[in-house]
């Protein structure tokens, strides 16, 4: 049985929508994180952005993980199709990405 403190779906409550990037460098790694300061910076001032994360992989020194959480598809797709996010945006300079924007379905955990 679902338990609705960690089960958004059982709790009948909107998903949060979860941006999912696995990023491989092609660029100087100090490039590739300047870029994305300058995006979290834009994201960070956007209605329903929620949490910005840039993960390195601990196995391969080239490849990232950016994992953005949203309050819904909607504000994400807002703050991606702004023209400012577009002059910002120049990962491709320095990485291949694979992009997924993600519904959460099931969530666990412990708080604090």
């Amino acid at each position: 049985m679902s338990d609705p403190t960690t089960d958004p779906v059982a709790a009948g409550q909107q998903s949060e929508y979860v941006f999912v990037n696995v990023l491989r460098l092609a660029g100087p790694a100090e490039r590739f994180e300047s870029i994305y300061a300058d995006v979290a910076d834009y994201f960070s001032r956007q209605p329903g952005f929620r949490h910005y994360e840039l993960l390195k992989s601990e196995s391969d020194p080239d490849v990232y993980i950016n994992i953005a959480r949203w309050s819904g598809r909607e504000a994400f797709l807002r703050a991606t199709s702004n023209p400012e996010f577009r002059t910002r945006t120049r990962v491709g300079e320095v990485a291949a990405g694979d992009p997924q924007l993600c519904r959460i379905i099931r969530s666990a955990g412990h708080s604090g």
